[in-house]
């Protein structure tokens, strides 16, 4: 059992079945599955299996939030998300979501964005953004975040997180909660524009997705934080309730 009260600012614990266990006075929850044949579609190999053999490659645990906050966050149009990836490998490639794009903010010329964070573990979070025909990359950048680190994921731009780590990945988000996402996008092309596949070192490389007509060199970074009006140590659930117009730009990018 790992206790993420410390990392979230919630009273929730990571079972050792990897599942989420709420604490009162949370109410309990049921997560929404990705099983494996979710996978396959973005997938380096798609004859590959996953190690250990499981069905179940990541749980999404939707709208969590204490209760006496619950006027406050809907009031602000947000939803707050936790997410658990478990450490599995697919032949040389990690567990990672399937990935997704956002739509326009309704009368805007920007998507919404989406403010994530580290609980547990070590991410790897792909972000691209592709020209019309989805088919050429304009950027593409590989962020590497650890317990605490927040990344922010721009208007526009497709999005995954990877599990590069030794156990368990926990992650949580803030996002607008009056859009759906758009995974078609992700599919046609067979996944981002770069596989994170192991490297036979215990690290990482990158491999290049071919059914991109155009494909930049990944710009890899680490976190920044800067700008944003947070404060690495406070979770960002914490930081949301207290000042939810630090989030605003959530539903409205453009201010």
């Amino acid at each position: 059992m790992i206790d993420l009260q410390k990392t979230s600012g919630l009273p929730i614990e990571l079972t050792d079945d990897g599942l989420l266990k709420f604490n009162a006075p949370l109410k309990p929850a049921e997560p929404a599955i990705r099983k494996f044949q979710d996978l396959i579609p973005v997938l380096a190999d798609r004859n590959a299996k996953p190690t250990p053999l499981v069905e179940d490659m990541y749980y999404m645990y939707r709208d969590v939030h204490l209760p006496e906050h619950e006027e406050l966050i809907r009031k602000n149009n947000l939803r707050y998300d936790v997410t658990v990836v478990p450490s599995i490998m697919i032949g040389q490639e990690f567990n990672k979501t399937v990935g997704h794009y956002h739509p326009l903010v309704p009368n805007k010329n920007k998507a919404y964005p989406e403010l994530y964070e580290v609980l547990e573990g070590e991410a790897l979070f792909l972000i691209q953004k592709v020209d019309d025909t989805g088919k050429d990359i304009e950027d593409i950048q590989a962020i590497h975040a650890n317990v605490g680190d927040k990344v922010l994921y721009p208007p526009g731009y497709g999005h995954i997180i990877v599990n590069i780590g030794k156990g368990p990945l926990v992650t949580a988000n803030w996002v607008a909660d009056k859009f759906e996402s758009i995974y078609k996008s992700v599919k046609d092309m067979a996944g981002m524009g770069y596989y994170v596949v192991s490297d036979g070192n215990g690290r990482y490389k990158f491999i290049p997705n071919s059914k991109y007509d155009f494909l930049p060199p990944i710009k890899s970074s680490d976190t920044d934080e800067s700008g944003w009006g947070l404060n690495r140590e406070e979770p960002m659930y914490l930081t949301g309730v207290k000042s939810p117009e630090k989030l605003a730009y959530l539903n409205n990018p453009e201010v």
